[in-house]
């Protein structure tokens, strides 16, 4: 739903993603000469603070400009997440933008208590030390033309596919149909022949069937975090 704001200067748009209270995100479109500045008005890194989660050291800040820069969203010194459009490319931007705020919040969705290793690290970590062999922070352009960061691509063998990976540090409903919906839109693109997988923290964090089930009916492969050693064979190069 688009929301105009302050004399058609700003406008206000509610997408039909969730953020983790189950609220649609919003994003704000302001005139900005010539160009369309995309923002999420300062709502993504407010909400991690008022959980606890502050921005704080060096391994956070970049953190956070690693998160960004995969997209092209910028950070400015009022906390808001912005991207630059144009009429052109305005769908492509808001899709970036949105991309980015879903990533941030859920790579820092940890507590003060948790573990301070993000689980996309980790996961490289377990990958490096087995000697799987990986590309990692891939774009693949998908159908609909836009463009989707997958964390690890590990290349196809003589008995084996391509094989691409997306990690969910948080696996909701929301994280995973996003993963979902990159998988699918970036299938009906290649010729290559893939097999998909999200790889999830499962530790100490309730995951519910419901997530289960749609990844199942969209034929993505599933590996909880505390069964990786089960399912190492599907990564290896043999």
């Amino acid at each position: 739903m688009v929301k105009t704001i302050d004399n058609e200067n700003v406008c206000s748009i509610s997408t039909p993603f969730l953020d983790r209270h189950n609220d649609h995100l919003d994003i704000y479109l302001l005139k900005d000469n010539g160009n369309i500045l995309l923002t999420d008005n300062g709502y993504t890194i407010a909400d991690l603070r008022m959980s606890g989660m502050e921005i704080n050291t060096p391994k956070r800040e970049n953190i956070l400009k690693t998160a960004l820069n995969g997209f092209g969203v910028k950070v400015n010194d009022k906390d808001e997440l912005y991207i630059i459009a144009n009429s052109n490319n305005i769908g492509q931007k808001k899709h970036y933008l949105l991309q980015a705020m879903l990533t941030v919040n859920d790579m820092f969705n940890l507590s003060q208590e948790t573990v301070t290793s993000l689980f996309k690290e980790d996961v490289e970590l377990y990958f490096r030390s087995k000697d799987i062999f990986f590309s990692k922070d891939i774009k693949l352009t998908g159908k609909s033309g836009f463009d989707h960061n997958i964390d690890f691509l590990i290349p196809q063998t003589r008995t084996k596919p391509e094989r691409l990976i997306k990690t969910v540090n948080s696996p909701k409903k929301n994280n995973i149909l996003n993963a979902i919906m990159a998988f699918n839109d970036v299938s009906q693109s290649r010729d290559t022949k893939t097999a998909n997988y999200v790889i999830y923290n499962d530790i100490e964090k309730e995951v519910s069937n419901d997530v289960i089930i749609a990844l199942e009916n969209y034929n993505v492969k599933h590996i909880p975090w505390s069964h990786k050693e089960d399912n190492i064979s599907e990564f290896s190069l043999n």
